[in-house]
């Protein structure tokens, strides 16, 4: 007699355990649940096997192969399309000739196939089904028969009111070849819902077996759980792998127990696992293969699956842990919780009963994870990046991840403070503005709409109006499914570091304030705030006209539309371009340089008196003078600083550490000073502004984050002083600067700074970031990224070759220390 293992079931119930693996895959006391099956089907002589797949059935096949090395017999039958449970059986009907039996590959049980099937053959059954008295019936087929055992009435998954049976189908079947030929090949097609009420309503003869012995139907996690458990008590007869030991221990080749490590039953040991002195496997539990459980853990009532590490004091409490996870020292996982493939989670972080973390996911030290964590890469208490939030729409930032964001935010302010919400118009940016919304509107702060504006819009909104705060969202033109998400203070601007912890605890621990419902007011829309903000530039105007003939590029219509209003209002001509050159906000190129070669082309072609290309958030420019030169980055802050000293004499401006000495030098030329700050936004904004704003310090700020308001300011002071931008660029200074990024481990970085500064004597030496050396009249910046596993090298010299070399010493060094 042949056998059909159904084994095409994707298990979604059982996720994120069937994330990588089909449902009969899943292991039971470190086996497949589909290995217990053909176990059974072997007991009962029954070794001709047919094996229906659909979900992952390579990783079925790669398995068990031909069945030879279990002492069986197997063929594979492959659905392309969903054919219901015959309708699978169907594509084995040349294989199965003969009287057979179907059974589930993702059920545990010991029935006594050998009984059911001389129940079958002594009633002349054409179909027997094997049925199981259950207490809750929802889940399955209810069947009812007579005395004699002939089914008379069944329904598939009943409601509470349609119950008229305790009586469960199992799914097991024994049937004759006859029953296949109700319905033809490649037709979706199920036993239990098509072909046996036909077969009833003909009047075949078909019965039912009722069994007492063992069945469990692996469906979901509390299942799951409950089989193992079932196993280790001994109320369903399998063969657990191993040796037993000692009463209810059962360890496999090869498994190591150091002394001083306790091993309470029932328990398994999988085969080249190691338990490390003063660890506990408390009974219930189940250790899979080749895993190590590092001094003085505790695991109680826990399935932990194959070549996992868990490190020193890591407490597990009725969890599940599965393939290559590496838990950190003092990690705790509790009740009912899940961890997926390929997660690792550093040390001291918890996770809470019932949270399901899907595969490949990274916890960070500390981290408290309180709900499932499906999307991402990363669950961490550092949520934000060099400045504001990124991420991938509906993956790393979902609506319920931006709710929550919102009431983090919400939670660090008091109760009716004032807090503004813009984005730039995309619908996700839109959507997710509305989520934000609702998470600010839950903790009780009062929340203003600024609806669709530039983010140096929103910065000046907040200012104007006397906000206490606010968040903004762009969309990255280039990629439309990236977002990043701007938290300004009362100033307009980004928050500072003190802040975003507080919101990333707040985050993490879910500590959110909670108003009461008849506290929670509407949301305040301010409309046509965009327009204001353009004609208070307008008036800001001293020149009386400007007649400039201007190139702009962006690749948000936005910005283009925008910037040709203003501009054309203010006089000039414009011509627009939509080029994609280069993403300040990432600082790479996404276009070749061709395109920043035919926009500078362009406008020495055009005879045009200057060329602007604006990055997504309309804060930085790229500028391109008549002459068609590129004013770089560090050019830029020397141009916007000539022009703050000869507008302001005596005046102050602040740069970051990272930019030329030349500001120096054109500040001694103009009486003024230099301070200067770190180069992350937020402390160039702080610098700047502190904590009265000034309006000559507002100006600065301008010319820095404000890319629309910054050009007008620079037409401006050209108009009124008769300059051209060429005639601007020529006061810088000459100089010479060379950039590196070279790569550097994050446990490297502290070792690389102490050594770089405990090395040779140097002329000078500054740690105000990262360590900045002078000597041989120039000077080298290393900086390790907050944000990447790398340090950058800045340099400037007397010589772009010395500043090349310079840059070249460190970058070496930095590899020595780092690889040392």
């Amino acid at each position: 007699m042949k056998a059909v293992i159904m084994a095409g079931g994707e298990g979604t119930r059982l996720r994120p355990l069937t994330c990588n693996r089909p449902k009969p895959m899943v292991p039971i006391v470190n086996k497949p649940v589909m290995e217990h099956i053909i176990e059974l089907l072997k007991k009962h002589n029954l070794k001709e096997i047919a094996v229906t797949l659909q979900y992952m059935p390579e990783l079925v096949k790669e398995y068990f192969q031909d069945g030879r090395d279990f002492g069986v017999n197997m063929r594979y039958y492959v659905e392309n399309s969903p054919l219901g449970t015959a309708g699978s059986v169907k594509n084995a009907e040349n294989f199965l000739d003969d009287t057979f039996i179907v059974i589930s590959g993702d059920a545990l049980t010991d029935i006594d196939l050998s009984s059911a099937i001389e129940f079958h053959f002594k009633n002349k059954s054409m179909a027997t089904l094997v049925l199981k008295r259950v207490d809750i019936p929802l889940e399955y087929g209810v069947v009812v028969t007579d005395e004699s055992g002939r089914i008379t009435r069944f329904l598939e998954k009943p409601s509470w009111g349609e119950v008229f049976s305790d009586t469960a189908n199992t799914g097991i079947y024994i049937l004759s070849p006859q029953v296949l030929t109700y319905f033809n090949r490649d037709e979706a097609f199920d036993f239990s819902k098509d072909l046996f009420p036909i077969l009833l309503k003909e009047g075949k003869p078909m019965y039912g077996y009722v069994t007492n012995d063992y069945w469990c139907d692996i469906g979901d996690l509390k299942a799951y759980r409950q089989a193992h458990m079932d196993v280790l008590e001994g109320r369903v007869r399998v063969n657990i792998p191993g040796e037993e030991i000692s009463e209810g221990i059962w360890v496999e080749s090869e498994a190591e127990i150091e002394e001083d490590a306790s091993v309470l039953p029932p328990c398994v040991i999988g085969r080249g696992s190691r338990i490390k002195k003063g660890t506990v496997i408390g009974s219930h539990s189940v250790i899979g293969n080749f895993n190590i459980i590092e001094k003085r853990s505790g695991i109680k009532r826990s399935i932990v699956w194959n070549n996992c590490i868990i490190d020193k004091n890591v407490q597990l409490r009725g969890g599940i842990v599965c393939n290559k996870i590496h838990i950190g020292e003092n990690v705790s996982a509790f009740e009912n919780s899940v961890i997926g493939d390929d997660t690792v989670i550093k040390e001291n972080a918890s996770v809470k009963p019932n949270v399901k973390i899907w595969p490949n996911k990274m916890i960070d030290a500390g981290t408290e994870v309180n709900s499932n964590l499906v999307w991402g890469s990363k669950f961490t208490r550092v949520i934000f990046g060099n400045r504001g939030i990124s991420g991938e729409i509906n993956v790393d930032i979902t609506p319920e991840y931006a709710s929550k964001l919102g009431a983090a935010y919400g939670s660090v302010f008091r109760k009716g403070s004032r807090i503004a919400i813009s984005c730039d118009g995309s619908p996700s940016a839109h959507m997710l503005k509305i989520s934000l919304g609702a998470g600010l509107l839950s903790s009780g702060v009062e929340v203003l709409d600024l609806g669709k504006l530039l983010l140096p819009m929103a910065r000046s909104a907040i200012r104007f109006y006397k906000i206490d705060g606010g968040i903004h969202i762009n969309t990255a033109s280039e990629d439309r499914a990236k977002l990043f998400v701007d938290f300004l203070d009362l100033n307009g601007s980004n928050i500072d570091r003190g802040m975003e912890r507080k919101i990333e605890n707040a985050f993490a621990r879910e500590d959110f304030n909670r108003c009461e419902g008849d506290c929670i007011e509407e949301i305040k829309y301010i409309p046509d705030y965009g327009t204001f903000y353009l004609r208070n530039i307008l008036n800001s105007i001293k020149s009386k006209q400007m007649k400039y003939r201007i190139a702009v590029n962006s690749n948000s219509e936005l910005i283009t539309g925008t910037m040709k209003e203003l501009l054309s209002e203010a006089g000039c001509m414009v011509d627009t371009m939509s080029l994609r050159l280069i993403n300040t906000r990432t600082s790479s190129r996404s276009m070749p340089s061709s395109h920043v070669r035919f926009f500078t082309k362009n406008i020495k072609l055009k005879k045009l008196d200057l060329g602007v290309s604006i990055e997504d958030t309309c804060e930085k420019m790229m500028l391109v003078d008549d002459k068609g030169r590129i004013v770089t980055e560090d050019m830029f802050i020397a141009l916007i600083s000539i022009i703050f000293f000869k507008s302001t004499l005596g005046g102050t401006v602040v740069v970051p550490i990272s930019a030329s000495h030349i500001v120096e030098k054109i500040a001694g030329e103009n009486k003024g000073k230099v301070v200067r700050t770190k180069t992350s936004q937020q402390d160039i904004m702080k610098k700047i502004l502190g904590d009265e704003i000034k309006e000559e310090m507002l100006d600065q700020f301008t010319m820095h984050f404000d890319a629309i308001a910054c050009l007008i300011k620079i037409l401006d002071f050209m108009t009124v002083n008769n300059y051209r931008l060429s005639e601007l660029v020529d006061m810088i200074p000459g100089f010479h600067m060379a950039k590196r990024e070279v790569e550097c481990p994050w446990n490297a970085k502290g070792k690389v700074i102490r050594q770089i500064i405990q090395g040779e004597n140097f002329e000078k030496i500054e740690t105000l970031e990262g360590v900045k050396i002078y000597q041989d009249g120039g000077w080298v910046l290393v900086l390790p990224d907050a944000e990447r596993p790398v340090c950058r090298v800045i340099s400037e010299s007397y010589s772009a070759e010395f500043a090349e070399e310079l840059s070249a010493i460190y970058v070496n060094k930095i590899r020595e220390i780092s690889r040392g």
